[in-house]
């Protein structure tokens, strides 16, 4: 690449200038920009923040998984029934219930009322099996002249006076609480909330976007810059007068003739 310019006393003088290589890659274009001194910091900070977001994000999802995995479920706690040892809040572990006969006394179950879809986590106080009645008719069923019975539980929140007022089927048993994790329940209420989802996955997005830009725009920057703008002018030097005053005299001569 040639450049032209022009001196005081109106001589041009042609100076190479070196040809610019983009190499491929941004990686290439990254080193051909200005250096700042404050980006390392700003980079770490981008990536302390952006690896905190992610992070509560997949733990939001992984716990959950976790138990499950292991034939387990993640259940809140909604009410303080069970105080001081489940607390609102808390969120407790159950193993699925697959016969009546792995139900004891005093083991913490979570099951659904009868008439009810709402889960309720609360102690077992007492086992009791009952006539097993025809929904249609209201009548015992009975199997070769011998009546059925199907095996209820009695149960009783821990911090409540009485039992609950009505007995509750077996097979309402959802399964029983293995261990709970104070304040679990809040987080992970929070976190799939719709709220939470938005502050959990608006800002790592944002930050993504916004990083995408500004090195689009740094990219762009070093492409349109002038590349005059990064070359010195070269000075003509004492030695270039004489040959000057001689180039003016001869064309000087050849305009007379």
């Amino acid at each position: 690449m040639t450049m032209t310019t022009l001196s005081d006393d109106g001589y041009a003088t042609l100076t190479a200038a070196p040809a610019v290589h983009l190499g491929r890659g941004r990686s290439h274009l990254r080193r051909l920009l200005p250096q700042r001194g404050s980006w390392p910091l700003r980079r770490v900070a981008f990536v302390a923040v952006l690896c905190a977001f992610i992070g509560a994000i997949l733990a939001s999802y992984a716990v959950p998984l976790f138990f499950q995995l292991r034939g387990e479920k993640l259940l809140v706690v909604t009410s303080g029934s069970m105080a001081p040892d489940v607390m609102p809040g808390d969120a407790v572990v159950i193993r699925p219930v697959n016969d009546a006969s792995q139900l004891r006394l005093g083991q913490v179950v979570t099951f659904a009322p009868v008439g009810t879809t709402m889960l309720v986590t609360h102690r077992i106080v007492g086992l009791t099996s009952l006539k097993k009645l025809d929904k249609a008719t209201g009548e015992p069923i009975t199997v070769n002249g011998q009546t059925i019975y199907e095996p209820y539980i009695r149960t009783k929140g821990d911090a409540n006076q009485d039992p609950d007022p009505n007995l509750t089927p077996a097979a309402s048993v959802r399964g029983i609480v293995l261990s709970s994790y104070s304040g679990w329940g809040y987080a992970l209420s929070w976190a799939h909330s719709p709220l939470g989802r938005l502050i959990l996955f608006a800002p790592p997005l944002i930050m993504l976007v916004l990083a995408e830009l500004r090195s689009r725009s740094d990219v762009m920057r070093l492409l349109v810059r002038p590349v005059a703008d990064r070359l010195v002018p070269r000075r003509r030097s004492d030695a270039d007068e004489p040959r000057a005053a001689t180039e003016d005299g001869a064309s000087r001569e050849a305009a007379r003739v």
